[in-house]
């Protein structure tokens, strides 16, 4: 019988992915829950294995406020947040006894993520993982696309897209665009995404009438306008405000601090952040732009503009994997949530090149791959974030660009 195919569309880098298990400077295996779906949960109880069945009746119960047989079952945790169930050597004794096939979907999925858009899935994988972050950052040539296939049964949970016809109808030349233009390397990275500011706010304004038709006619102008060098000096010309990019990473950074953080190494970036730029309430803020400045021309600038690659690629995976622009309730609201994070993403290198007196490139990988662990899963904290930036009002186009510019 011949075996079912689905198509798949992926970067290319998952191609090259392959976990390289004690080896692994963060493992995947500590620092937040771990659920279990019921199908394997079921198979742990009814395993024969002599040493597993009362590890795995010990370590894995149920989670009685499941909301859905993904999340069935939880595994335990230990006093340090690590699995109960690895070995002397942090490798998974799931796997190495009972075989690959026992791996939860949560497991055996890690680090990919899968979408499905128009009945095809889209597979990529999240920065959480040191060894993706190191693929898709430090890829000089950019992220590339490619379509494949793989058995139809293939394991893993496909997150059905929540896009209204109208929006599915949208996204593909939205998306196209969107990474077109971030990957336009005429210009700067901040400028990249300032068109995109300017862009969905016009995208946002159109009317509802022939809005497809309406929407290439404006991408059509935007394409000609990046080619335009009075447009691109307009931009040069936006005012940057750091003390408002100080005053609003203060605030989100306090609200980062009230909760435990769980990764050892994001801890240690955002402790390097807070002693570059003086970020402990002991220094007048105006001090602290001081640092700021400094930091930024003397030490994050001349690595920056050799590797501005990195915060591109960052960008174009965050809009892959999240099917940008449709993510959020608004466009802006998406848009917003990509500033912050890439904004963020900035200060903290800023505060570690002054710590540092410089930056590498293997600074940056356990920035950006810790900052993920730590934000990418906490959905409360991400909601948290969109409120109080909503609170401020800062979810104008205006206060992104002043973000993006500073």
């Amino acid at each position: 019988m011949k075996e079912q195919t689905r198509e798949i569309i992926l970067p290319e880098y998952m191609n090259q992915f392959q976990c390289i298990g004690s080896a692994c400077e963060d493992t995947c295996c500590a620092g937040w829950k771990v659920m279990v779906d019921k199908d394997t949960f079921n198979k742990y109880r009814s395993t024969k294995h002599p040493e597993m069945k009362p590890l795995l009746k010990e370590n894995v119960t149920r989670n009685r406020s499941a909301g859905s047989n993904g999340a069935y079952a939880k595994i335990k945790m230990d006093e340090v947040g690590s699995c109960t169930l690895l070995d002397e050597d942090r490798l998974c004794t799931i796997q190495k006894e009972l075989g690959p096939e026992f791996l939860s979907n949560t497991c055996a999925m890690y680090p990919r993520k899968l979408n499905i858009i128009d009945g095809v899935v889209e597979k990529t994988a999240t920065l959480s993982c040191p060894e993706v972050a190191r693929l898709v950052l430090l890829n000089e040539r950019g992220i590339e696309f490619v379509q494949d296939v793989e058995p139809a049964d293939t394991k893993g949970f496909v997150k059905m897209n929540s896009m209204s016809k109208e929006q599915q109808g949208l996204f593909w030349d939205l998306r196209i665009f969107t990474i077109r233009t971030l990957q336009n390397r005429t210009i700067s990275i901040e400028n990249r995404l300032i068109i995109l500011g300017l862009f969905f706010k016009k995208f946002d304004e159109l009317d509802a009438s022939n809005k497809s038709e309406k929407m290439l006619t404006l991408i059509q102008e935007f394409d000609r306008n990046i080619n335009n060098k009075g447009f691109i000096d307009s931009i040069n010309q936006l005012p940057a405000n750091i003390s408002f990019q100080i005053s609003l990473c203060k605030s989100l950074i306090k609200y980062r601090t009230t909760s435990p953080i769980t990764s050892r190494r994001y801890a240690e970036c955002l402790d390097e952040m807070v002693k570059g730029l003086d970020l402990n309430g002991g220094v007048q803020d105006t001090e602290v732009i001081q640092h700021y400045q400094d930091a930024y021309e003397m030490y994050y600038k001349p690595f920056i503009e050799d590797h501005e690659y990195i915060l591109e690629n960052y960008l174009v995976n965050y809009v892959f994997m999240n099917l940008f622009p449709f993510d959020k309730k608004t466009v802006t609201d998406s848009f917003a949530m990509l500033v912050i994070n890439f904004s963020l993403i900035k200060l903290h290198l800023i505060g570690m090149a002054k710590y540092h007196e410089g930056l590498t490139t293997d600074l940056v990988v356990k920035l950006v791959q810790s900052y993920s662990k730590t934000i990418d899963h906490n959905t409360a904290y991400l909601k948290n974030v969109e409120n109080l930036m909503r609170e401020h009002g800062y979810t104008t186009l205006a206060h992104m660009v002043v973000l993006v510019r500073s």
